[in-house]
């Protein structure tokens, strides 16, 4: 009997490891409101200082920006800002640049080289990595969702554009 239930809790914390161990891939969806963070080609970054969201005026249609800096704009005017407008209005979905339904999807991630001059990346309509907004939760007083994509911005050092990859990209924004 005691070697029963020895053998019993031996499989039940082994199995409780691997519960606990296991990863989900992509981005974390559960983060605090007043969040934007993702990876920009691979380092994390955040932009939670004054993140919000706001409804864009569009004429015969429907907007929405997300915006955020990564530190007080006093200090850096790096930022990140994201729109999706189209027709109809905004709801829970993956918007995609390139995508059908003709809404307009763009992100701009200035980067502040030196305080006021800074360099801004934006979609560039790329096939094998297109700017992705998925919006999971809107209400009237937040929005909710995860975003990734390629961006282009100008080479500071002179010569081709540069390719930025943003991944695992999160928000989570009141109004």
């Amino acid at each position: 009997m005691f070697i029963q239930t020895k053998n019993i809790i031996r499989i039940v914390i082994l199995l409780s490891f691997g519960f606990t161990s296991c990863k989900k891939d992509g981005a974390n969806t559960n983060v605090g409101i007043g969040t934007i963070s993702v990876s920009i080609d691979g380092t994390a970054t955040t932009f939670n200082v004054g993140a919000k969201a706001s409804v864009l005026p569009v004429t015969g249609g429907y907007g929405i920006k997300i915006f955020g800096n990564k530190k007080d704009p006093a200090t850096s005017a790096t930022s990140l800002t994201i729109n999706i407008v189209r027709g109809t209005a905004i709801t829970t979905g993956t918007y995609v640049e390139n995508g059908s339904g003709n809404p307009l999807v763009q992100i701009d991630y200035f980067f502040d080289l030196f305080f006021g001059s800074g360099t801004d990346y934006l979609n560039f309509r790329s096939t094998s990595n297109p700017v992705t907004i998925t919006i999971t939760d809107i209400s009237s007083s937040s929005v909710k969702g995860t975003f990734s994509g390629e961006l282009i911005g100008p080479n500071i050092s002179g010569g081709a554009p540069v390719k930025t990859t943003l991944s695992n990209g999160v928000f989570y924004v009141s109004y």
